[in-house]
């Protein structure tokens, strides 16, 4: 057998008589006092049993098993989005974390005391997308967006490979971005500010912010509506749109990889990469580039991205083993803390995420039926800010705050999904076959029709 091939399986489902062992080349089998565990049991005895397979098999073997895709990737964006949410909820209540809250509640501690052991959030400059952050549980928090773009690069990677030309390749990112974000900026401007604006509704849609406030569907953001929130913690509607023009910057830098041809050339790209790394090491550690105390800047989450395509393209040489990622998650621990390292761990944290996105999660029916994280991300900055705007009691109260919103902003990520996304990505089958195959087999509920 190759090194870093998984065992044979009859295309990743082993015989109902036999197993594979990652131990020992041969094949284990089957007793009937399987049949004495619960269904939970078994769902947890076959995680493992199929995690043991996958240990020490490359990137592109447990991807080839599962026809291209990992199960735990929708699990993994779903989880991030989360957390980002949760995250904002805890900076609009005005509470100083997540995790500081959850410490004070349980041990009733004094708040500035528990910050230096958890993470305190804070604005700087009244800018809202930036967000001060000390503490142990900065690494923890500053890696959610890293995350996130790493994850889009090692995916999109795979999409521009199995298209191979632009016009496809930008046609799949146009029916994934645009029709969820434009329903959302849209319902934002004409119902959520007008609900609550404190000008008078003929003043509100005449007003030129509220007109420009359009232009984020084309990325160029714009985070307030006239008269909008302007008794929160912030007037801002929508925090979240400040990627955009980062992200769509990333899939320029993947077109230009396109027509240069330097995606299929991955020896060079790695050339290029680490040139830049060094360049980009010396310009943070001598003039401060990208050095912040705070949240990631939009430049280095494109460095991540592009982390995440060459870790795409060099995915039969990474094995895929829990004490790379233990190690990964220690050094990215410690090299987080301080802000100058800010392009020494991305490999590192990369790897954590796909290692994450590859491991074999059972796959919930919730997964099952959809991909609602990108609903997630750009409705819970807005829902938060109306529930907190609608309701007083829930400032400083972000045991009942998070909760609630949570379960609202899932309702319309619920509704993003199965009312506009899936339809609009159901049209990849006439786009990108190969692609539509995969988000079939991920969401065979949602694309069953």
């Amino acid at each position: 057998m190759p090194p870093g091939s998984l065992p044979p399986s009859l295309s990743g489902v082993a015989l109902p008589s036999e197993e594979w062992s990652a131990q020992a080349e041969t094949p284990i089998r089957q007793t009937a006092s399987v049949s004495f565990y619960s269904a939970d049991e078994k769902s947890h005895r076959a995680v493992t049993r199929t995690y043991l397979r996958y240990r020490g098999a490359t990137f592109k073997a447990i991807l080839d098993e599962n026809g291209g895709a990992g199960m735990g990737f929708d699990l993994l964006r779903l989880v991030l989005a989360i957390l980002i949410l949760l995250t904002h909820c805890s900076w609009l209540v005005g509470t100083s974390g997540v995790l500081t809250s959850i410490l004070n509640s349980i041990f009733h501690l004094n708040p500035e005391n528990v910050s230096r052991l958890a993470h305190a959030t804070t604005t700087i400059d009244n800018d809202p997308t930036v967000h001060q952050l000390t503490g142990l549980g900065r690494p923890i928090t500053l890696s959610y967006l890293p995350m996130f773009f790493a994850l889009s690069g090692f995916l999109v990677a795979g999409s521009a490979l199995r298209t191979r030309r632009l016009i496809p390749f930008l046609g799949l990112r146009v029916l994934r971005l645009l029709p969820a974000l434009f329903v959302e900026v849209t319902l934002s401007a004409i119902i959520l500010g007008a609900i609550f604006t404190d000008l008078p509704l003929s003043h509100y849609y005449t007003e030129p912010t509220f007109w420009s406030y359009f232009l984020n569907i084309i990325g160029d953001v714009h985070f307030h509506l006239p008269g909008v929130f302007t008794n929160s913690t912030t007037d801002v509607v929508n925090s979240n749109l400040w990627t955009l023009p980062w992200e769509f910057q990333c899939y320029v830098v993947m077109s230009l990889m396109i027509i240069t041809g330097i995606l299929y050339h991955r020896m060079a790209l790695a050339i290029l990469f680490g040139a830049a790394t060094l360049a980009l090491i010396y310009a943070s550690f001598v003039y401060g580039f990208e050095v912040v105390p705070a949240q990631v800047g939009g430049p280095t989450l494109v460095y991540y991205f592009v982390t995440g395509v060459l870790m795409f393209l060099w995915r039969e040489k990474i094995v895929f083993h829990e004490v790379l990622f233990l190690i990964a998650a220690a050094a990215c621990y410690v090299l987080m803390m301080s802000a100058k390292m800010v392009f020494i761990y991305p490999v590192l944290l990369t790897y954590i995420t796909v290692f994450i996105g590859l491991f074999p999660f059972p796959r919930f029916s919730l997964l099952k039926s959809g991909d609602y994280s990108y609903g997630i991300y750009l409705y819970g900055f807005p829902v938060t800010q109306a529930l907190l705007a609608g309701f007083a009691i829930l400032h400083k109260n972000l045991a009942v705050a998070a909760p609630l919103a949570v379960l609202a902003t899932g309702a319309f990520a619920a509704l993003s999904w199965h009312g506009i996304e899936k339809h609009c990505l159901k049209l990849k089958r006439y786009i990108a076959p190969k692609s539509a195959k995969i988000s079939k087999t991920l969401h065979p509920a949602a694309f069953s029709g």
